[in-house]
């Protein structure tokens, strides 16, 4: 399921913290932010895992694993020319 279908329920003032799965091996954080400030590409990556919601004073923290699947189709293109 994409990112912005998941989060569609979340607080605006709540933060998404954000983590790529780039390879089997290796994962690169791409942030955190409040929720209205998440925009552009990224919404559309899959979400491959929900962590724990870890609750502040004043807001909620959620935690996304993401994978990009257009990367993951363009490498196998690659392979084959």
């Amino acid at each position: 399921m994409k990112l912005r279908e998941i989060i569609k329920e979340i607080p605006d003032d709540d933060w998404l913290e954000i983590i790529e799965q780039s390879s089997i091996n290796y994962r690169s954080f791409i942030g955190r932010a409040p929720k209205k400030y998440i925009v552009g590409e990224v919404l559309d990556y899959e979400a491959l895992y929900i962590g724990e919601v870890k609750k502040n004073k004043n807001y909620q923290n959620h935690r996304f694993l993401v994978e990009d699947k257009f990367i993951e189709h363009s490498g196998r293109w690659a392979n084959i020319f």
